[in-house]
C-alpha cells in the first residue's frame, strides 16, 4: 500500500497535472483572443451606430434645431449688433450652421478684437466677442475720424471723436503711422488718472507727440516726443508737473526741461 501510494503521488503526476493546468491557460488565453476582434468590432459598430444617430439627428432631424443665439462678452446693445452682423440661420438644423461663416462675417464688421462662435446642442448657437475698445481719434485728410484701439487698427470711422477719447490732429500733414504708435505709447503710459484729463494731441510732420494735461484745473502742456522711451517719459511728467511753469518738455528724456 505505501508503495502504490508513492507511485501515485510522484513526480510523474505532478508533471501530468502541471501539463494539465498549462494547455488550460493556453486555451483560455486563445479563446480571449479570439473573442477580442469581435468585441473590438463590436465596441467600434455601436460608437458608429452612435455617430451615425447624432449626425442624422444634427443634420437631419428637428431635435436639434438652430432656434437661439446667445452673445457672450457684450453689452445688450453690443449683442444686438452682434446679431445683425452675424446673420446667424435659424430654423435649420444646428449642425448644419457655417460657424466659420459666421466668424468672417462678424471679423469684417472690425467692431470685435476676438470672436468665437459654437454650436451648442440641442439648440443654441454661442457667439463670444470681445469688443474693440477706442484709444484714439485721428483726424484724416477728409476731414473723417479714425477710431483706432490700443493696437493703432482702425475699427470705426465717424464724423466727431466718441467722448472721451483723444482727438489726434497734425497742423500740416495727415497722422502716419507711427504718429499714431507715438501717441498711443504716451496714451497708455501715463497714469490712468492722468490720462483721463489728456486733450489735444497733435503730431507734427517728424511724428512728434504734444498734448496737454490738466493739473488741479491748471492746463499743462507736454511735449513728449517720438516714439520710444514711454515708461521714462512718463515718470518724468509724473515729477515734473509739480514744478512752476506751463510746459513740460521731455522729448528728450536724458535732458527733461520745464518752462
Amino acid at each position: 500500500m505505501m508503495i502504490t501510494r508513492m507511485l501515485t503521488s510522484g513526480p510523474g503526476r505532478q508533471t501530468d497535472q502541471g501539463l494539465s493546468s498549462a494547455r488550460a491557460r493556453f486555451e483560455r488565453r486563445a479563446a480571449a483572443a479570439r473573442r477580442r476582434p469581435r468585441l473590438i468590432a463590436s465596441v467600434a459598430v455601436a460608437l458608429l451606430l452612435v455617430v451615425g444617430l447624432v449626425a442624422y439627428l444634427g443634420w437631419f432631424s428637428p431635435v436639434f434645431t438652430a432656434d437661439a443665439v446667445v452673445v457672450k462678452g457684450a453689452s445688450k446693445a453690443q449683442a444686438a449688433q452682434v446679431r445683425r452682423a452675424a446673420v446667424v440661420p435659424l430654423g435649420g438644423p444646428v449642425l448644419r450652421v457655417d460657424t466659420e461663416a459666421v466668424t468672417r462675417r462678424l471679423e469684417a464688421d472690425r467692431e470685435w478684437a476676438d470672436v468665437v462662435v459654437e454650436r451648442d446642442l440641442p439648440h443654441t448657437i454661442t457667439i463670444g466677442v470681445r469688443p474693440r475698445e477706442a484709444a484714439l481719434a485721428v483726424r484724416t485728410s477728409s476731414g473723417k475720424v479714425e477710431v483706432v484701439d490700443d493696437d493703432g487698427f482702425v475699427f470705426r470711422t465717424v464724423g466727431a471723436p466718441p467722448d472721451g477719447v483723444p482727438l489726434v490732429t497734425s497742423g500740416t500733414t495727415v497722422v502716419t503711422k507711427a504718429g499714431v504708435t507715438a501717441a498711443l505709447q504716451a496714451l497708455s503710459a501715463l497714469e490712468p488718472a492722468m490720462r483721463m484729463t489728456v486733450s489735444g494731441v497733435t503730431v507734427s510732420a517728424a511724428d512728434q507727440v504734444k498734448f496737454a494735461l490738466t493739473v488741479k484745473g491748471a492746463r499743462k502742456t507736454v511735449v513728449w516726443g517720438g516714439p520710444g522711451d514711454a515708461a521714462t517719459k512718463a515718470r518724468l511728467v509724473t515729477i515734473l508737473l509739480k514744478q512752476p511753469g506751463s510746459t513740460v518738455d521731455v522729448s528728450v528724456p536724458s535732458s527733461p526741461v520745464t518752462r
